[in-house]
């Protein structure tokens, strides 16, 4: 009889110990830590970047003068849509509309500075825990042109101009506020024969920047 109660309490203390035992180096269970993603619905940042175009690219056979113009950008973003593609690792992402404001100086051609804005459309590629994070943009706006007033060219003839542009970028975030962007990309400026003069501008070129989230 005394064999069976031990027996019975043997059992007990073999199913209940772990109940009260520590874990085996001491130390107390931490919840492991969720990546929060970089950029997320809602967020915020501004912009600053400088960069340096270069024209003449022709198209449809029409020569175009040599073109060329540097200056700064200053720019506003809005992440509007929550995080994309989730079962696509390689498109996963969000989709972002910034304000663009620019002006700048002309290095080579006609007239002083082109000052402007425009309204972008970006998509960020990510994933949780990157610091690297490549984009593509398009976008569209106007500008004002000094070089308008010199008639002796045709490359811009309105005191207005439309510009559009495509850029392929990169950022990387140096903490969770700043980061650096890089951009290359593609601008296109005339005046939809709202003019006499509409030769146009295409242009290849590059911004190098900062970035704050707030």
């Amino acid at each position: 009889m005394r064999l069976s109660r031990l027996l019975v309490l043997l059992t007990l203390l073999s199913t209940t110990a772990p109940l009260f035992a520590g874990s085996d180096d001491g130390k107390t269970l931490v919840a492991p830590t969720v990546l929060q993603d970089p950029l997320s619905k809602g967020e915020t940042e501004f912009d600053i970047l400088g960069g340096y175009f270069h024209s003449p690219i022709t198209t449809g056979g029409t020569k175009r003068p040599e073109f060329d113009y540097a200056g700064g950008d200053l720019r506003g973003g809005y992440i509007f849509t929550p995080t994309l593609c989730n079962e696509c690792p390689l498109l996963r992402g969000d989709w972002e509309f910034l304000l663009d404001g620019f002006s700048q100086g002309v290095t080579d051609g006609p007239g002083n500075y082109l000052v402007g804005g425009s309204l972008l459309f970006r998509y960020n590629f990510f994933h949780p825990g990157s610091r690297f994070i490549p984009y593509i943009q398009l976008g569209g706006g106007g500008l004002h042109s000094d070089a308008a007033e010199d008639q002796t060219q045709r490359l811009i003839g309105g005191q207005f101009e439309f510009v559009l542009q495509a850029d392929i970028g990169a950022r990387y975030l140096l903490n969770d506020r700043w980061s650096i962007l890089a951009e290359g990309g593609f601008q296109h400026i005339s005046n939809a024969d709202t003019a006499s003069r509409n030769v146009g501008v295409n242009a290849l070129g590059g911004r190098l920047g900062v970035g704050i989230a707030y």
